[in-house]
Parts: C-alpha cells; structure tokens; sequence
C-alpha cells in the first residue's frame, strides 16, 4: 500500500500531468470564450464546447502526458529492477495501471468540470425549459438543442447536475481509458516518444475507421450514442487497455 500511494503521488506531481490538466482546460476556456459565452444556455454551452472538433481530435494527447511514459525512464535507467526486487512483477503492474488510470482519468474529468460549471455559472443555470434555449439579444431562439438528443432529456427530467456529472464520469473514464493505452505502448515498446505519440496516431486511426456506436471520439461526448452505452464501452476500452498493459508488464519483468 506504501508503494501503491508514493506511485499515485507521483502520477499527480509531475510535470506532464499539469502539462494536461491546464494545457486541456486552457483549449475549453478558449472554446467557451469563442464559441459559446452568452448563448444564453448551459445546455447549449455545454454540447457545444465538448463537440468542438478541434477538441475532441486532440483530447488523447493530454491524459497520455500524466504519468504513461513513466516506465520508459524506468527501463532504461534499470531502475525498475530495483523496484522488482522490492514486490511481485503482479503487484508493481497493478500499482502502476491503478496510478496511470487516475492520473489520465483526472487529467480529463476536472477540466470538464471545471467548464461545465463555468457555462452553469454562466449562462442562466438552471435553465430547463427548451423553448427557452439559446436566445439572442431579440429574443428569439437560434440555438435551440434538438430535443431528441439525449443529454437535452437528461437535463430536462433529472437537472442540469446530472447531466453534468455524467459529462464528467465520460471524461473521467476516456482519460483513465487513453492514458493505460499509452502505458501499453510504454511496457511493450520502451521509448518515451512512442508512449506520446502513438496513442495519438492510434486514435485518429479509430477516429477515421471506427463506426459512431465504437468511435472514442463519439463515446467521450455521449451526444450521439448516449451517455449511460458510452460509459459501458469506455469501461470495456478502460479494462481492455489495462489488460495489454499488464500483458506488457508480464513480459517485461520476465526479461528482467
């Protein structure tokens, strides 16, 4: 447990985990500011500043920042042999999936909350009323959210915090989800660049060729699958990643 709380310390006091966490918070204020401050809807905000695509076609870069290429420096200094002197190669895998799952998961989810509670803040909270969405100075409603989109009925029948939260879990498990997809790429090819950059290239590949129901990007925003079904598939993506991770660690430890 020692190990398990130094390493979680670690994943959230390094410098590419404040590399992502203000890197992306910053690119949604700049989104809020520019395409959704004064809709006169959180509703609207909201959809509109977590389906910029020039967002969610980046967002894979800042979890993997967090803590996913730890283990390179590891392997090539030898330090994790000293570490595998110390504990089971099962129990420094585990440690280390926990540790880069909530580093990559926070990364995304407080920047999300931050901007969802901004636009509540904002843009007339607790407005529920869709003929009421989106009014300009006239008073006449241009930006109206179809009401067949799922997160429009979730803020309808249950409030604007569920909606939030569900918003948040997304990021939370997308994050956790991408960051354990570059500590794969870590354990299986130790190289430092490869763990940043090639969950990247394996994203747009997906992005490209997945369907909607299957596609991270969609998942990660809920709008068009829906936010209960992308939370189920972001858990299969999480447990899938985490499971190549600590096929890599096996590996790796064997070669130790």
């Amino acid at each position: 447990m020692k190990f398990l709380r130094e390493d979680i310390k670690r994943s959230f006091s390094n410098l590419g985990f404040f590399a992502g966490f203000f890197g992306l918070g910053a690119l949604l204020t700049y989104n809020f500011v520019t395409e959704s401050l004064h809709s006169g809807s959180p509703y609207y905000a909201i959809v509109n500043i977590l389906a910029v695509s020039g967002f969610t076609v980046f967002l894979p870069v800042f979890p993997v920042l967090g803590y996913a290429s730890r283990f390179c420096r590891e392997y090539e200094s030898g330090y994790y042999r000293l570490i595998l002197a110390r504990m089971k190669p099962q129990k420094f895998a585990a440690v280390r999936v926990i540790s880069v799952a909530m580093s990559g998961g926070t990364v995304v989810a407080l920047p999300y909350l931050f901007i969802c509670l901004l636009a509540v803040a904002l843009e007339m909270p607790g407005l529920a009323d869709m003929n009421s969405l989106g009014l300009d100075a006239s008073g006449v409603n241009v930006l109206k959210i179809p009401e067949d989109i799922e997160m429009a009925k979730i803020g309808m029948t249950y409030g604007i915090g569920v909606m939030v939260a569900l918003k948040v879990l997304l990021g939370l498990l997308f994050g956790a989800a991408w960051a354990l997809v570059g500590l794969a790429f870590a354990v299986w090819m130790p190289n430092q660049y490869v763990a940043l950059v090639a969950p990247f290239v394996l994203y747009q590949s997906l992005y490209i060729l997945m369907p909607n129901h299957l596609n991270p990007a969609v998942l990660v925003r809920g709008d068009d699958t829906g936010h209960l079904l992308s939370a189920a598939l972001e858990c299969v993506w999480l447990l899938a990643a985490g499971a190549v991770s600590m096929a890599g660690f096996k590996r790796r430890c064997r070669d130790a």
